[in-house]
């Protein structure tokens, strides 16, 4: 009903995250928004990871079993849980502060609730906590087209885009987020909060493997119909060349920000 606070599953999926986990589990347990559940799905980790999920389990939901990559486990901690919308919080990253997720749900009081709500991510080096760089790009329909997604760590999606649009598909292990979206982002109701959400930590799977990545986006647009000729396709590529001529770049000022 209009005016009522949506429920909000949390889920993080991890496999050897001892490192970092701790943080992320506190920053959901610390959110001051009332309407949170949270669930942890491991893969069967054997580093300490499930002390670290164990010494929180009063306050949480957890699985550890084997799976078959992070869309299955996106898949099981999906059909876990219940809420109105669902965020999948990486366990290598945080939510901001306290304050993040009543943030982002501001939008979602209403009729009908948008079926995607994102705020912005602060890039985080992964070992000194240090900000490298503000992710904080709007919505745009034709970067989208280009490849460029939505960071998930910062997206909160209404489980009826799931239920009318499918769930991770497996044969994806690093752009699932991103093909999901594919089917159904540009006729659904998109909102934008311009505010940091989500602190995402350097060196992921997604950035440690670029050239993977592309691949899979490539894929994916195809599947979807949003490129069907080998001219659309040279064009993309071309801009993802340039896109990854600029990363040397980007590195270097990021190295100076780290050290600096």
């Amino acid at each position: 009903m209009a005016g009522e606070r949506p429920r909000v599953s949390v889920v993080t999926v991890t496999l050897n995250s001892r490192e970092f986990l701790e943080g992320t589990i506190r920053s959901v347990l610390s959110q001051t928004y009332p309407a949170i559940e949270y669930m942890v799905v491991d893969g069967g980790s054997g580093d300490g990871t499930l002390d670290v999920i164990r010494a929180h389990e009063k306050r949480l939901s957890w699985v550890s079993e084997p799976d078959r990559g992070i869309a299955d486990a996106f898949n099981k901690g999906l059909a876990a849980t219940s809420g109105d919308y669902v965020l999948f919080l990486n366990s290598d990253d945080s939510l901001a502060d306290p304050e993040a997720v009543t943030r982002a749900m501001k939008p979602a009081v209403g009729s009908p609730p948008p079926a995607l709500i994102f705020g912005n991510c602060d890039l985080v080096d992964r070992e000194t906590g240090l900000l490298l760089r503000h992710l904080d790009d709007g919505w745009s329909p034709t970067a989208f087209r280009f490849g460029r997604s939505i960071n998930h760590p910062a997206l909160f999606t209404h489980r009826s885009y799931f239920q009318k649009y499918g769930t991770f598909d497996l044969s994806y292990r690093i752009a699932m987020d991103f093909e999901l979206l594919l089917r159904g982002a540009l006729e659904s109701s998109v909102v934008h909060v311009p505010s940091v959400i989500t602190r995402m930590r350097s060196g992921g799977l997604s950035l440690r493997n670029r050239e993977a990545v592309v691949e899979e986006i490539f894929r994916a647009l195809k599947k979807n119909g949003a490129i069907d000729t080998r001219w659309q396709e040279w064009l993309l590529r071309m801009y993802f060349g340039l896109r990854g001529s600029l990363q040397p770049v980007r590195r270097w000022v990021e190295n100076i920000m780290r050290w600096g």
